[in-house]
């Protein structure tokens, strides 16, 4: 039977304001599964609740209602202290900013995650295996300020794999970067999902999303389409045609 790493139920996240009418629903009753072993992207428009829906996929933040189940354990039954250890046992996070700590060198980055959980002592060992794994074996003791954009990003992923999670979770990865350099990292993402690893990729690119094997289309908090890559973005391609010539 295929695990099912993300399961979510009739999700909400509303924002309060003094005046109800003033409620942002920025998740809407969003539904959806992902299995072991998928890449899935999530696209929509600026403001289409894709960030908030991330958020609380990585235990970051929690919905006002509905279910979300990560690796089988129910989320909201969690206090803040076994939220913190499920999100340290099972997500690995990618940000558009990196978040590298400047002090630190790259394997002392890579090996943070490491410090929140059970005391590993061979967590420099499984750091350098990390930087190895994304091309900076050789690189291991350099400063973020002595690294190019990419490698920041590399080591980023290499911190987000360290712990061995059962889910990457992406915001915007290339945001940042050149095209040149955003190829290189997305040829990574790519490898590491070959390698087995579960992969949801929140992004406003198209071409990015069509490297992932299915397409979640979010539009005013809820899920417009759920399917296939290039049936989904094919159909959103066509929605943002028609509005810029109507404009």
């Amino acid at each position: 039977m295929t695990d099912v790493v993300l399961d979510v139920s009739d999700l909400r996240r509303i924002y309060r304001a003094d005046d109800a009418e003033l409620a942002v629903r920025a998740v809407d009753g969003v539904s959806f599964r992902v299995n072991a072993g998928e890449s899935v992207a999530i696209v929509g428009a600026s403001g289409c609740g894709k960030s908030t829906l991330l958020q609380i996929l990585g235990c970051l933040d929690r919905p006002t209602s509905g279910r979300y189940a990560l690796a089988g354990s129910d989320v909201s039954r969690l206090d803040e202290d076994a939220l913190a250890a499920l999100r340290n046992r099972h997500v690995g996070f990618v940000f558009q900013s990196f978040h590298l700590l400047p002090r630190l060198s790259a394997v002392e980055n890579v090996a943070l995650p490491l410090l929140y959980g059970p005391h590993l002592p061979d967590a420099h060992e499984r750091a350098l295996a990390a930087l190895t794994r994304v091309g900076l074996g050789d690189r291991a003791h350099h400063l973020p300020a002595e690294m190019s954009g990419g490698q920041r990003q590399r080591t980023a992923i290499a911190r987000a794999l360290v712990t061995r999670p059962s889910l990457l979770l992406c915001d915007e990865p290339t945001g940042a970067l050149d095209t040149r350099t955003s190829d290189d990292v997305l040829a990574l993402i790519d490898d590491i999902h070959r390698q087995g690893a579960t992969i949801v990729m929140v992004t406003h690119d198209v071409s990015v999303a069509r490297r992932m094997e299915r397409v979640i289309w979010m539009s005013d908090g809820r899920i417009e389409r759920d399917g296939p890559s290039e049936e989904v973005l094919d159909a959103f391609v066509a929605r943002l045609s028609a509005r810029s010539a109507a404009a």
